[in-house]
């Protein structure tokens, strides 16, 4: 199978408009398309495309790549077609151990385009390749300096340029400015003032911010339409003050007038990885305060009194299970003396009655339900999986057949064109007249047409066979390797539930839906 890798990201794009339009997903996909369809050692195979949107190439930690060489490791891919080197990665050590060590010894072709580089043909070999990729990598670690300083040298000047906290508006006088919003003001101070209070937790302010029905952050950035602000919904109509979220408030020391330069670091340009700066630099009275120094000092003895955090626990159903009512995770209770349970803590955090049952949800019997239902799912997936199997294998008997009647017709076609020829010789040499030659000539004309008709049909069923060909056997390859895996499990265990549960909602006793990975796609290949 031949893979279309196909990468954009923001960061890494020259700030050219030409260029941006260029490396556009549309424009990669029109160049490998038309690349694969001239090539005629290709045309023939199937292919896939695999897709990176917005994720830099600074480093390989990304999904559609990751699926990509997953496929080149079992063998089903043997090509790889990109744009340029560039798409393919600007990391230049990386980028030197896939296409000089790992490709070659997997025997996978690679073709880069616009660099008319093909790892097929002997000449495409050595400092060239290494060069390019150089490029590549230098270009990359440059523009992230660039970027770098330019926001270094923002902070420095105590600009707020992603967005601006609750509390605050942009000034639009003064572009990385803020001034107070009053109306969000008085929350933060109210939140202050109850934190200073003795024996008062997160938890406790939550529940009497809700109680007085103060609107959420999120909320109030909503319904005010804040510019700058994130317009993100909130997870159900039940949302509220938590004690995370009046934590978050309290321990953000912008409100006293301090502005925090930086608090994290990447490791190196590109990676996700980012450790914390020991000494970030704080720049005091650069904005108008909220609170003093002395109040947020204060409140922040209150999680001098905070318990420490329980164990992470991993049991079959983390971060699985929610709420069927207010859409909230459910929480898990482990006893020593009793079974453990799931129980919605909506009410109990916030205060607020939102008609979740208060039903303990026990955690054997919800893990033999799930794991019921999720026998049933694998069942589904092996259907799945074989009816996809079995059209694809159809289709490509349509697709040989088509391509023997392609031939049989092209060398009609020949076949006509010699004709046609012996006929005008026959001409020449007097053999035959002018009005023979005419109405000769007319007939193979005719002949011809018809063929050159059939032919074009032929050629449009092709190619509406292979617009049908599976795009996600790739996924449906995975959750079979992930059904013959665990097929055997006598319960349902941690990895498990990883591999296939994306969501699980708690209606009552009797109803539990269950949404799976991949469902969509699933669905789609049985639908078809």
């Amino acid at each position: 199978m031949v893979a279309f890798y196909i990468r954009i990201s923001r960061p890494d794009d020259d700030l050219d408009e030409h260029k941006q339009l260029s490396n556009s997903i549309e424009n990669q996909r029109k160049l490998l398309t038309e690349f694969f369809e001239e090539s005629p050692e290709l045309r023939l195979e199937d292919f896939d495309e695999f897709i990176d949107d917005g994720f830099s190439g600074t480093n390989f930690e990304r999904p559609a790549f990751r699926k990509m060489l997953h496929l080149i490791k079992k063998r089903t891919v043997d090509t790889v077609i990109v744009k340029d080197f560039s798409r393919f990665g600007r990391n230049y050590v990386e980028c030197a151990d896939y296409l000089e060590k790992l490709f070659p010894f997997l025997g996978t072709r690679f073709i880069s385009v616009l660099d008319n580089y093909d790892s097929g043909r002997q000449d495409d070999v050595g400092i060239d390749l290494a060069m390019r990729n150089i490029v590549n990598s230098y270009y990359s670690q440059d523009l992230s300096k660039k970027v770098t300083t330019t926001f270094d040298l923002r902070r420095e000047n105590g600009e707020f340029f992603f967005r601006t906290p609750f509390g605050y508006l942009e000034d639009e006088k003064r572009p990385g400015k803020v001034i107070i919003d009053e109306e969000a003001a008085v929350v933060v101070r109210k939140i202050f003032s109850l934190a200073c209070e003795e024996n008062r937790t997160t938890c406790e302010i939550a529940k009497l911010l809700n109680r007085e029905r103060v609107p959420t952050v999120a909320a109030y950035n909503r319904s005010h339409m804040v510019r700058g602000k994130p317009h993100s919904q909130e997870k159900s109509e039940f949302a509220a003050w938590t004690g995370t979220k009046v934590a978050q408030i309290l321990k953000n020391e912008v409100y006293t007038g301090t502005y925090i330069c930086r608090k994290t670091r990447r490791v190196v340009a590109g990676s996700k990885k980012v450790i914390p700066i020991k000494s970030p630099k704080k720049i005091p009275d650069n904005h108008p305060a909220i609170v003093g120094v002395e109040t947020f000092e204060a409140a922040q003895k209150i999680f001098r009194r905070t318990k420490k955090p329980a164990e992470n626990r991993r049991y079959q159903l983390k971060s699985k299970v929610f709420c069927g009512n207010c859409g909230y995770a459910m929480t898990y209770q482990e006893n020593v003396h009793d079974e453990c349970f799931f129980r919605c803590p909506h009410a109990r955090e916030t205060g607020l009655s939102s008609g979740c049952p208060d039903d303990r949800f026990p955690e054997e019997l919800l893990n033999g339900r799930v794991y019921l239902r999720l026998r049933q799912w694998m069942t589904f997936l092996l259907t799945a999986c074989g009816k996809a199997e079995e059209e694809e294998k159809s289709r490509w008997e349509c697709l040989e057949l088509l391509e023997e009647e392609s031939a049989e017709l092209t060398e009609a076609l020949e076949s006509l064109g010699l004709e046609k020829i012996a006929l005008y010789e026959s001409y020449t040499a007097g053999e035959i007249s002018r009005e023979e030659l005419a109405t000769g000539k007319q007939k193979l004309s005719q002949e011809s047409d018809s063929i050159n008709a059939e032919l074009t049909a032929l050629q449009e069923r092709e190619s509406a066979l292979r617009t049908l060909r599976n795009r996600h056997k790739p996924e449906l390859d995975a959750l079979l390797e992930s059904v013959h895996l665990f097929q055997n499990e006598p319960r349902l265990t941690r990895r498990m539930s990883e591999t296939f549960i994306s969501h699980i909602t708690i209606q009552n006793k009797w109803q539990i839906d269950i949404e799976w990975k991949d469902e969509k796609v699933v669905r789609e290949v049985l639908d078809r």
